[in-house]
């Protein structure tokens, strides 16, 4: 979980620590489109990267 909040982060999200009850935590993540577009092509490239070539 940590790796997709530092993401978040890094793409230009507010990323917050709303309260911890246990070892559950909860976050609020806000910003604006311009950092929800690069969250989404980061994630992209992540699973883009991570596939198994079939072509090989």
């Amino acid at each position: 979980m940590d790796d997709i909040l530092r993401i978040a982060q890094d793409c230009g999200f507010a990323v917050v620590l709303e309260g911890r009850i246990g070892t559950q935590e909860y976050n609020s993540v806000s910003g604006p489109v311009q950092a929800l577009e690069k969250f989404a092509e980061v994630i992209r490239d992540t699973v883009l990267q991570e596939r198994p070539r079939h072509d090989e």
